[in-house]
């Protein structure tokens, strides 16, 4: 049986991600589940019409940073559209 799953990680707890990340792969642990990093990747959203500068975080050394996911099917890109679906 295969579970996917999604982490959203609110822009309020960016910073620290990484603590974040442990704490679900302690979870993960203590209900016989395995966070598998390798098959895990990072999306940042963002809205390109708020005005502001968007300040980009460095990326997590063993999680690659993506523009687009697939979710259930359907695609999004970073720029919180499903144009590519």
């Amino acid at each position: 049986m295969l579970i996917y799953r999604q982490f959203v990680i609110p822009a309020s707890y960016a910073q620290s991600r990484d603590a974040e990340l442990d704490r679900i792969a302690l979870w993960a642990q203590a209900n016989n589940l395995k966070l598998n990093r390798t098959k895990s990747v990072e999306i940042i959203f963002t809205d390109r019409r708020r005005k502001h500068a968007v300040c980009y975080l460095p990326a997590i050394p063993d999680i690659p940073r993506v523009t687009s996911i697939k979710i259930l099917g359907v695609v999004f890109i970073n720029l919180l559209s499903v144009s590519e679906h």
